[in-house]
């Protein structure tokens, strides 16, 4: 399955702060996709909703046309690092890949091959 996200009339309320407002767009397979923004934008929150850590208020949010959470191997679509001081600092970003790799089924191939895909293979060893 290639992973299209689509994030569709996403709303997501904190008490009286409005996180995302109706937020809709794409994400086609085959692109590396940066998602930025400045603090506040509602970056880490939309992350959050499609990766089934947090529920929207409204909309949805899917992965290959259904919600993460209901992925059988879900590391096989979709790779999302929300909080990089959660990493071990003394591993290289390789190790890391292959520690989630390996929870995933996932071998050492595919976490080298993601990463010349991505363009990170120079940068792979270091921590």
């Amino acid at each position: 399955m290639e992973a299209t996200i689509e994030i569709s009339g996403l709303r997501k309320r904190y008490g009286s702060k409005q996180a995302l407002d109706g937020m809709t767009f794409t994400v086609r397979p085959g692109h590396v996709t940066g998602f930025v923004g400045p603090n506040g934008a509602g970056k880490s929150t939309t992350m959050r909703v499609v990766l089934g850590l947090d529920a929207p208020d409204e909309g949805h949010a899917l992965v290959g046309g259904r919600p993460y959470a209901s992925l059988r191997t879900p590391l096989r679509h979709v790779g999302a690092l929300l909080d990089a001081a959660a990493l071990q600092p003394g591993r290289t970003g390789r190790h890391h890949l292959l520690w989630l790799a390996h929870s995933q089924g996932l071998g050492a191939d595919r976490v080298d091959e993601v990463l010349e895909l991505a363009g990170l293979g120079p940068a792979a060893r270091r921590r």
